[in-house]
C-alpha cells in the first residue's frame, strides 16, 4: 500500500490531504460458500475470511444471509490475489446446487460431469 500527501486547493489555511492508493491485486484472497439456515448456499469473496464471516453472523454481511441466520462456513480457497478470489466467486455463482456440491467433497469428475451440455441437440445426444 502507497500513500502520498497532497496539498487540499480550495481550503485556507493550506492544510494537507493523505491519498491512499490500494493496490487490489497484491492482496492475498478468499472465495468462500456459507450454507444459510434454510438451506441456501451463499458464495462470496473476501480478503480477511475471519472477519467477514463474523460480518455475517452479526448480520452485517450481504442482505441474501442477513436473512438466513446463522450462516456456516462450508467451503472455501485461498489465492495470493483478491482479484483471483472474486473471479472464482462469480464463476461458482453462476453454478448449480449440485455442481457446488461436488466442489465441496471433492468430486472433479463429477463436477464435469455437470458442466456437459445436456441439451437433446448437442452433438453427443444426437442419435
Amino acid at each position: 500500500m502507497e500513500s502520498k500527501q497532497v496539498e487540499a486547493s480550495r481550503s485556507k489555511p493550506k492544510q494537507k490531504m493523505k491519498i491512499i492508493k490500494l493496490n487490489f491485486t497484491k492482496m492475498k484472497g478468499f472465495m468462500y460458500i456459507l450454507e444459510c439456515s434454510d438451506g441456501s448456499y451463499y458464495t462470496g469473496s473476501t480478503n480477511d475470511l475471519e472477519r467477514r464471516l463474523v460480518q455475517h453472523q452479526n448480520g452485517e454481511g450481504a442482505n441474501f444471509t442477513k436473512k438466513r441466520l446463522p450462516v456456516k462456513l462450508l467451503y472455501f480457497e485461498e489465492y495470493s490475489r483478491i482479484d483471483e478470489a472474486f473471479y472464482r466467486e462469480k464463476q461458482i455463482q453462476g453454478w448449480s446446487r449440485k455442481k457446488k456440491e461436488a466442489l465441496m467433497n471433492g468430486m472433479t469428475e463429477e463436477i464435469k460431469r455437470l458442466a456437459e451440455c445436456m441439451n437433446e441437440t448437442h452433438c453427443k445426444n444426437k442419435k
